[in-house]
């Protein structure tokens, strides 16, 4: 029996609802931890065995990766939304939304080992890993409210994401110090919704919300690890 559906922050027999936020919490990080392991997986198999392929995908079908890419990632978020307080949808979203994201995290990770970067992955890894653990650290131990960060992180991303627009259109824009900047600016705004989202995790999120926790939790790592890389890759070119 699921101890945690249903039941807010009422006790069950004899259970306490600082034991029943502990164990929604463990249940966030056990999916986040599997979520990550499996989006490692395949990065590695895209840097490995798989690269050929990857890079043949790229270069035969461009067009037709970048759009279908982008339509499976707004249909597996439509699925997560829609489906977040209704299982066993809300574990069929959060799957389908895993391998989007692992597929895209491995196959750049795959086009930058074949570039001859591949230590650059592995550097970017550790220091997602740290900043992760840090700041989970930290904002677990920290008695402060971090709800503010909202109000902050919001607008930020909007304008994190009209950048992105119009690096599209205007390439130069995707090179040089102000996208190296853009690119410290975006894995700063992604630890602080990492913060912020623990936060939400540990304080106010209900205990049947364990999904929509564990997606907000992994979407901000996998932004960390590709703004990390991104700045490590325009430093390495710049030397």
């Amino acid at each position: 029996m699921d101890l945690e559906c249903g039941h807010g922050n009422r006790n069950l027999y004899g259970i306490s609802a600082r034991q029943v936020r502990l164990g929604f919490i463990q249940k966030v990080y056990g999916i986040v931890c599997t979520q990550v392991l499996s989006t490692a997986l395949v990065a590695a198999l895209c840097c490995g065995p798989l690269q050929p392929a990857v890079l043949s995908l790229l270069r035969n079908y461009p067009s037709a990766y970048r759009w279908g890419s982008l339509i499976a990632l707004i249909c597996a978020m439509a699925l997560c939304a829609g489906g977040k307080k209704s299982y066993p949808l809300n574990f069929y979203g959060l799957a389908f939304l895993t391998g989007v994201m692992a597929l895209n995290v491995g196959v750049i990770c795959g086009m930058v080992a074949a570039a001859g970067m591949g230590a650059l992955v592995v550097q970017a890894a550790l220091i997602t890993g740290l900043l992760v653990l840090g700041l989970t650290v930290y904002t677990f131990r920290s008695k402060r409210d971090f709800s503010f960060l909202g109000a902050i992180l919001f607008p930020l991303t909007f304008g994190l994401l009209g950048f992105g627009l119009l690096s599209i259109f205007f390439s130069s824009l995707q090179t040089g110090a102000l996208h190296l900047g853009v690119s410290f600016l975006g894995a700063g705004i992604f630890c602080g919704y990492l913060v912020f989202d623990t936060w939400r995790i540990a304080n106010v999120l209900k205990v049947d919300d364990y999904v929509e926790g564990a997606i907000q939790l992994y979407l901000d790592i996998v932004n960390i690890f590709l703004y990390v890389l991104d700045i490590l890759m325009s430093m390495s070119k710049d030397r």
